[in-house]
């Protein structure tokens, strides 16, 4: 699916407008178990970097030329996979953007794939920022967690899925967001898979928080194997989606840290 993203993206724009595409998260980490990846949960991160700021109005453009972006992909990556198992979800973000955000902090290099251009535009890391911006992100959990009974009331079956698409990428990176607040330093954090980070988080004392974490893409696993059938599986994952969102705000409050 990477390959394919930047085979359409380079189509699209000229090589020379494209300062660098890196891959991130899940997919870029090892796997050492079935909770690192989770077919249609989990996303492709794909982070785009234009050399011009200029030019960030005009891309994807307007609606035909985004959707004509998407086919193309798509085209792409099914000449490649015949028939594939799944179809990797990929999230494609504007680098440029992100990096003009004041709470926003580049990922450890060592987290980043360069699979096309320039190094990834990194930056020192402030230890004690990062554990703030964690409890700071940890705390905000908590509206969230208050829409949630209305947001699945009403979903059955294949339904669901928005539901947990809805909290993947709070729970994502809540384990990281934890370990930081509970010592580990960043570039330790963010480097972990999430095997690493249950077992990381047992290690400290959390064994509460390592389990809900696992269990919330264990059971996405088993809904997402049945085709998403199994209903009970899917809320299993939304319960546990719950439980360590609502565990991460305790963490946090528990801190101490100031935000």
């Amino acid at each position: 699916m990477v390959e394919s993203i930047v085979e359409a993206l380079l189509d699209r724009r000229s090589a020379s407008a494209v300062a660098g595409i890196y891959l991130k998260g899940s997919a870029q980490k090892q796997w050492d178990s079935p909770v690192d990846y989770v077919p249609e949960v989990s996303d492709v991160d794909v982070h785009l970097l234009l050399r011009d700021d200029n030019a960030l109005g005009s891309f994807p453009g307007t609606v035909d030329d985004a959707l004509a972006l998407q086919s193309q992909i798509e085209d792409r990556y099914r000449a490649k996979v015949a028939a594939p198992i799944h179809t990797p979800r990929p999230q494609l973000l504007i680098l440029n953007n992100l990096l003009k955000e004041a709470d926003y902090s580049p990922s450890p290099p060592e987290t980043v794939t360069v699979v096309y251009g320039e190094d990834y535009p990194g930056g020192s890391c402030d230890e004690r920022r990062e554990r703030e911006l964690a409890a700071q992100r940890l705390l905000s959990y908590s509206e969230a967690l208050d829409a949630v009974p209305l947001h699945v009331v009403d979903k059955p079956g294949a339904y669901l899925l928005s539901a947990l698409r809805n909290l993947t990428w709070r729970v994502s990176p809540l384990g990281a967001r934890i370990l930081l607040i509970l010592g580990t330093p960043p570039e330790r954090a963010w480097q972990l898979n999430r095997t690493q980070i249950v077992h990381s988080l047992r290690a400290l004392g959390e064994g509460d928080v390592a389990a809900a974490y696992g269990k919330f893409y264990l059971s996405a696993w088993a809904y997402f194997l049945s085709g998403y059938v199994d209903s009970a599986a899917g809320r299993d994952a939304i319960s546990a989606g719950v439980e360590v969102m609502s565990r991460g705000v305790a963490a946090a409050e528990k801190s101490g840290i100031s935000t």
